[in-house]
């Protein structure tokens, strides 16, 4: 199963992203967020093999193109998403919206994948968008959200000791 770069819609603006999807129609989704490194090929091939699984698999692209091939990049890269949060919180709802209209069964609800820096975006979502965010799988990373008005079933995949995440 091999997906596609997609452009979609944000605010009248457009924004690039990477869609797989199944043979089979009626699937299921997933949003996936990438980690401060980008979305490089590996949550590329994640989307793929999600496809391959059954599942729409959406990932967002939040650095616009740019991908880090060391830490000083992903550090740059990952301050400067957050200097502009809000704009990541934007397009991040309106790729949600953008899956749910691929999947076309809004009562079904989506997954959202997140791994470092896309886990703290995967548990803002959820507690911002109950009515679709039915599951959360975590890669890392954390937030400081309010939980109390989502709905989702949560797994989390922690390291024992991770020097970027207390």
């Amino acid at each position: 199963m091999s997906g596609k770069d997609i452009t979609f819609d944000v605010n009248g603006q457009p924004s690039a992203g990477y869609l797989a999807v199944p043979a089979q129609t009626n699937a299921p989704g997933v949003l996936v967020l990438h980690a401060w490194w980008g979305l490089n090929s590996i949550f590329k091939s994640l989307c793929d093999r999600l496809a391959g699984e059954g599942f729409i698999a959406f990932a967002p692209d939040l650095y616009h193109g740019k991908v880090a091939d060391n830490i000083a990049d992903a550090e740059s890269f990952g301050k400067a998403l957050d200097t502009n949060h809000l704009q990541a919180k934007a397009e991040i709802a309106q790729a949600t919206r953008f899956l749910n209209e691929r999947v076309g069964q809004a009562e079904r609800g989506l997954a959202v994948i997140g791994f470092s820096m896309g886990a703290y975006y995967a548990l803002d979502l959820a507690a911002a968008d109950p009515e679709h965010i039915r599951s959360v799988v975590l890669f890392y990373g954390s937030g400081g959200v309010d939980y109390s008005k989502s709905r989702a079933a949560y797994l989390g995949h922690f390291a024992g000791n991770d020097e970027f995440e207390p």
